[in-house]
């Protein structure tokens, strides 16, 4: 097989709870504050000053404000501090480095093994990997409030196809098994990873919504984060910014995830007018309307109700129909044994469904496909243009030239003869 078939995320590969329980009380020395006072427009210092806590938050700021530059943790700038999960026999620890990423912060709260591996990455090695990142001074968007579904990113100028629009690195990185061990503590654990970042991205935390009442940390990161694979471990990571984008069925936005610089970034798949809501999506679009319904409302607690999903019947079934035809072609192509049935006439039908269906970030896979399947039968002249096409759609969401398809399509446009895919569909004699 040449290539993997179509992830509608090419990192945030599903989303789900962290289980917050409702019974926990935080402790009363913890700078939080009801939801009102927290979204969108307080800051830490003025939740300080709504509940005279007894400069608690006070003392954290100062605590971060004399954070040694170099230490005997190195990368960490804080002292490990593990909890130990008896249940699983492991144990967890915090890792923060509150320099990270120009002063952004992260924390992890995951196993030493994982951690030492993540020591080693570009993105605590390379000096100025992150120089790119986190530059919200300026951004194309603005947060606005959408009925019945909190709040919500809206474009303040016109986005074309690649545009970027948010690019971050995450705040929080925690190992999906670290909530069952910290709720026995109270989520002292937990807490800590926020109490040791910058104030100003602490603020940043609290300013995301909840949805349900709880500590008030581990409900943020229950409402906000996302699970994928980090380092080879289900994990569940913060990215704030990126959390404020609503869901949508068929988002106008793609994204791309850099496991060696923790860079998350989104940019726009398609034309987003000035005043449209800029939305991701937080599921598998290739999925029936009654599968995509199950998966948001068990992961995520509500029903869908966008353009796609409160469409008539009959558009909805007619949707469903094409999704079914779009996987079934993408396994077709991706099919390379003597006995496959891919022909360059079902790549091009593939490209249409994509269009039919709006699935805008899908357009560069498609072109790769139709460039193979051409190949494939000798016709050179429509695999460069296709080869062609798919770079162009792929630099947009694919990390640049370093992809694996981008630099297979390089190959192809370059010496489509030379390339393994050439005449690898035609019957040998």
């Amino acid at each position: 097989m040449y290539l993997p078939l179509l992830s509608t995320s090419l990192f945030l590969l599903s989303c789900a709870r962290a289980g917050q329980p409702l019974d926990i009380q935080y402790q009363a020395d913890f700078c939080n504050a009801p939801e009102k006072s927290i979204f969108p427009n307080s800051s830490v210092a003025q939740i300080e000053e709504e509940h005279q806590h007894s400069g608690s938050c006070s003392q954290h700021n100062a605590a971060n404000e004399n954070i040694v530059r170099t230490s005997s943790y190195t990368p960490w700038t804080h002292k490990r501090q593990c909890l130990e999960d008896e249940e699983n026999y492991q144990e967890y620890c915090i890792y923060t480095n509150a320099n990270f990423a120009n002063g952004r912060g992260i924390s992890l709260f995951t196993s030493r093994e994982i951690a030492k591996r993540v020591e080693l990455l570009p993105a605590f090695l390379q000096q100025g990997i992150h120089d790119n990142a986190n530059q919200f001074d300026e951004p194309p968007w603005e947060i606005r409030r959408v009925p019945g579904r909190g709040n919500g990113l809206f474009a303040t100028r016109t986005l074309y196809r690649g545009d970027e629009i948010i690019v971050a690195t995450p705040v929080g990185v925690y190992h999906s098994e670290v909530f069952s061990a910290d709720r026995l503590t109270g989520y002292q654990f937990l807490r800590k990873t926020f109490e040791q970042m910058p104030n100003a991205t602490r603020e940043v935390i609290l300013r995301t919504a909840t949805n349900k009442p709880g500590d008030p940390i581990m409900e943020r990161i229950n409402t906000n984060a996302f699970l994928g694979d980090f380092e080879g471990a289900p994990h569940f990571l913060l990215y704030p910014e990126t959390a404020l984008m609503n869901h949508d069925c068929r988002p106008n936005t793609m994204t791309y995830h850099d496991s060696s610089s923790l860079i998350h970034a989104t940019y726009a798949s398609r034309t987003i007018l000035p005043g449209e809501e800029i939305t991701t999506t937080y599921i598998n679009v290739l999925q029936t309307y009654e599968e995509r319904q199950t998966h948001l409302r068990a992961a995520w607690g509500f029903s869908c109700t966008c353009a796609l999903c409160s469409s008539n019947i009959g558009e909805i079934s007619t949707s469903d129909s094409r999704t079914r035809e779009i996987l079934e072609m993408q396994t077709y192509l991706s099919d390379w044994s003597a006995g496959s049935l891919a022909t360059p006439k079902m790549a091009r039908q593939l490209l249409a469904l994509y269009e039919a269906e709006e699935i805008h970030a899908a357009i560069g896979k498609g072109h790769v496909l139709a460039a193979l399947a051409h190949n494939a039968v000798g016709d050179t002249f429509r695999a460069k243009k296709h080869a062609r096409l798919a770079i162009e759609a792929e630099l947009v969401n694919s990390g640049g030239e370093k992809d694996e398809d981008v630099k297979d399509m390089l190959m192809l446009k370059e010496n489509p003869e030379a390339h393994r895919s050439y005449m690898a569909r035609i019957p040998k004699s």
